[in-house]
Parts: structure tokens; sequence; C-alpha cells
């Protein structure tokens, strides 16, 4: 992500926004795209502010026809959701920024 992250800028102000931690969503760079990492932090059940964010991101990422994948991670051995990650390849990821970029959303 060597440019300026259009994407990432948002989802952290939607994040402030909506009085939720802007650090929550984790933005990693991989081999072939990005990848969203979202922590759940109770010991059983599902962080409400983990679905909080998969909303902004589904509401932002959907009307734009942008491509993506959401996995499930969870710990081993258990029924306890560890992550939920959503994942861009890197093509999809930088036709969302110049979208973002030149306000055609």
């Amino acid at each position: 992500m060597e440019q300026q992250d259009y994407y990432q800028n948002l989802i952290k102000g939607l994040c402030k926004a909506h009085n939720m931690s802007p650090r929550k969503p984790r933005f990693i760079e991989v081999e072939d795209g990005i990848a969203i990492n979202i922590k759940n932090h109770l010991k059983e059940g599902v962080d409400l502010e983990c679905f909080k964010i998969l909303n902004l991101i589904y509401q932002t990422v959907g009307p734009l026809g942008i491509k993506f994948n959401q996995q499930l991670l969870l710990y081993p051995g258990g029924n306890r959701l560890d992550r939920v990650t959503v994942t861009f390849s890197k093509k999809e990821y930088i036709a969302l920024n110049k979208r973002l970029e030149n306000g055609k959303i």
C-alpha cells in the first residue's frame, strides 16, 4: 500500500464516527492482496463491534461491485470465533481506492 490508502482511512473514520475503536480493523498487505482482520474479544459469542465493522465494509464495498472474500477463523479445538478476515485481491483493492480518490462512489 504505497500510496494513500483511502479505503483504510474511510473505514477507520467510520469506526470513530460510530464510537468504535479505529484500531479494531487491522489492514495487512499480503502477497496477493489486502486483508482486513477483525478480532473477536468475547470468550463466548461474537463481539458486536465485529458485526458492526463487517457491516460498514459491506455497505461501502457492496454497492461498488468490488469483489472480496470473507473467512471466519475459529480457535483450534473449539467453537469460539477468533477473528473474521475480509480479503481483497490487489487489483480489486486498487480499483476501490481509485474510485474513492476520484469520488466515483
